[in-house]
């Protein structure tokens, strides 16, 4: 299989430096994005990845920064004339939301769609690859996902967290762990406080959880040099990465 990861959103919830969290992992021709800020369609586009083409949409969290691009790109998907069906898996009030806009007109859709509501365990599967959720901790309710991709091939991410113990458990020799990373260690009482991690936090994880490589997104436009960020992580942990806009994973 043809897979790679495109670091679509690497930024925070202004976005300043970097654009509003988005992930697509593409399998073949088939695209898995993993939270849609505004703009994600626009830069799906400039690299090449046809809305159309998306099976699955996962959201972490209903912070805006994480899920308000995904209305614009699902009338893409119509005005492009998506053909196969979209499954979108995100917490209960963003189901109800995109459910009462589809029956109100605010949306249309001309393909089948299957909304499912997030919940810990396995929320998806087809034949490449499957999905599962773990809580994680935030300021609302949040999930991190684990994609497994033909069970050869783990990747984990967290999406807003504190760190936890969970993501060592969940990730335990992952291939590759992405974790926010918003702030470092020198602004740890911060990141605690709006319930973020930091760098080095994430660093400790991934050493912990043995993965083979750390990806560090989420981070703060305050840190306009991301070599603050990268020696903050390879202090604990060697194989790591601060993640760019357009960035792409190859697997």
């Amino acid at each position: 299989m043809n897979t790679k990861i495109y670091m679509l959103g690497t930024g925070t919830a202004v976005p300043i430096r970097r654009a509003l969290p988005c992930i697509a992992l593409r399998i073949d021709s088939d695209i898995y994005l993993f939270d849609v800020g505004e703009g994600c369609q626009q830069r799906m586009i400039k690299c090449g990845l046809s809305p159309v083409k998306t099976k699955g949409i996962f959201i972490t969290h209903l912070h805006g920064d994480h899920y308000l691009g995904v209305f614009g790109l699902l009338q893409s998907m119509r005005l492009l004339e998506k053909k196969t069906e979209l499954v979108l898996v995100a917490p209960h009030e963003l189901i109800e939301l995109i459910e009462n806009m589809i029956h109100s007109g605010m949306i249309r859709l001309d393909f089948e769609y299957d909304l499912r509501e997030i919940g810990e365990g396995e929320v998806y599967r087809n034949n490449k690859l499957s999905v599962a959720a773990y809580r994680v901790k935030h300021g609302i309710p949040s999930y991190g996902y684990i994609i497994r991709i033909k069970e050869a091939y783990t990747v984990v991410y967290t999406g807003d967290t504190v760190p936890i113990e969970k993501t060592v458990e969940v990730a335990d020799r992952a291939h590759l762990l992405i974790h926010e990373s918003t702030f470092v260690t020198a602004d740890r009482d911060e990141a605690y406080k709006q319930l973020h991690s930091t760098a080095g936090d994430a660093a400790k994880i991934a050493s912990a959880a043995k993965v083979r490589k750390l990806v560090l997104t989420h981070i703060s436009p305050r840190y306009s040099d991301q070599s603050e960020v990268l020696y903050d992580a390879y202090r604990y942990f060697k194989n790591v990465v601060v993640a760019e806009d357009y960035m792409t994973i190859y697997i």
